[in-house]
């Protein structure tokens, strides 16, 4: 009897061993490819996304779990490619700057995923908002800004121009800034800053090594940067801007006396930065716009995770603002401006004086 259940034993073992093989192997090996690199950006999202523990929560964890099962489960039967997949996993949580970018195809996939997003060339026959400085009138002198990207120089060089002209007031119209790099748009606020007391909020650093890594800074980068230089050893997340922490400047200028940002649904990340801190920082200044902007400004310092197969990749944001943990998050509306402007959209925005700058003046001057 013994030696039977033995046996018994021995064979269910097999049996169980050899359905196992055979599952595995009725799995082609570019299915099992699509799972392992889907897997690999679950793993990006879960443990180098910056606020991936805001974005997942006791409220939708089911949810997130459920979504993550499913696209598993397409991939294993061949229902769906792994690109969709990770169009739809990443454009889930929402967030513009965890995107997945690629040829036309895979970025307008992603796209289709997440938040929706105004399309002005929809709506505008000519939308390419130009680098502009132009005096309209006595009265009204207007900076046309569409980005931020390396262009600190022209907005110093934009300033100047404004000083030289006599202007009381300025239009400073940002309409499709996609963002670029904070300081970029730094000498237009200088010459806006009017208020002391504004308080910035925080901005909190996921330090991971992946991250660190990815992003090829040096010890003495780290440095610099106030951060941890044990990478291994460090705290997962760091401060890297304190919460409360003043904005100010040597200079309060006395011209513009008052002052107009045009904003529209392509500001974002950089360009909504430029928004918050004007109004921060700056009383005599009115935003004016007919849409929030695009809400993509929570997160930002972004990494990119290039997959083996181009010529998809995902780029991730590494900080978080301090809005998360005081539940003040601006992404899911946008920032809302402080006037309407209650016109229909202009045929052309590019190096023009459209309708709305026109409008945008004479309220000025109305004030």
């Amino acid at each position: 009897m013994i030696k039977r259940l033995f046996l018994l034993k021995h064979i269910i073992a097999a049996l169980l061993l050899t359905a196992n093989c055979i599952t595995y192997a009725a799995v082609p090996d570019s299915i099992r490819k699509n799972l392992e690199d889907f897997k690999a950006v679950i793993h990006l999202a879960e443990h180098d996304y910056a606020p991936f523990k805001f974005k997942v929560t006791n409220k939708n964890k089911k949810e997130y779990n459920a979504l993550k099962k499913r696209l598993v489960k397409d991939l294993t039967k061949g229902r769906r490619t792994w690109q969709d997949a990770v169009c739809a996993y990443v454009g889930w949580f929402g967030d513009f700057h965890f995107g997945v970018y690629g040829n036309d195809d895979i970025t307008a996939n992603y796209f289709k995923y997440t938040r929706k997003r105004i399309d002005y060339r929809e709506l505008i026959e000519h939308y390419d908002p130009k680098m502009l400085s132009y005096k309209i009138n006595k009265d009204t002198y207007l900076i046309r800004f569409p980005s931020c990207n390396g262009t600190q120089e022209l907005a110093e060089r934009f300033v100047q121009e404004y000083k030289a002209s006599g202007c009381p007031n300025l239009i400073i119209d940002i309409r499709g800034n996609l963002g670029g790099q904070d300081e970029s748009f730094e000498p237009l606020l200088k010459l806006l800053y009017d208020y002391p007391e504004g308080k910035r909020d925080g901005v909190v650093f996921r330090y991971t090594k992946a991250s660190i890594e990815r992003s090829e800074w040096t010890i003495e980068d780290l440095e610099d940067l106030g951060y941890p230089t044990d990478i291994e050893h460090a705290p997962e997340y760091v401060v890297k801007i304190a919460d409360g922490s003043p904005l100010t400047f040597d200079t309060i200028y006395e011209y513009p006396k008052k002052a107009a940002l045009i904003i529209d649904n392509m500001v974002a990340s950089s360009g909504e930065q430029a928004v918050l801190n004007t109004r921060l920082a700056s009383h005599r200044t009115t935003i004016y716009g007919r849409d929030n902007t695009m809400g993509c400004i929570d997160t930002g310092n972004c990494c990119v995770y290039e997959s083996a197969r181009k010529p998809l990749i995902i780029q991730y944001p590494t900080t978080y603002s301090t809005r998360y943990e005081k539940g003040t998050t601006v992404d899911l509306t946008g920032i809302i401006p402080d006037v309407r402007i209650t016109l229909t959209y202009p045929n052309r925005l590019t190096n023009n004086i459209d309708e709305w700058v026109l409008w945008v003046a004479d309220d000025l001057k109305k004030q």
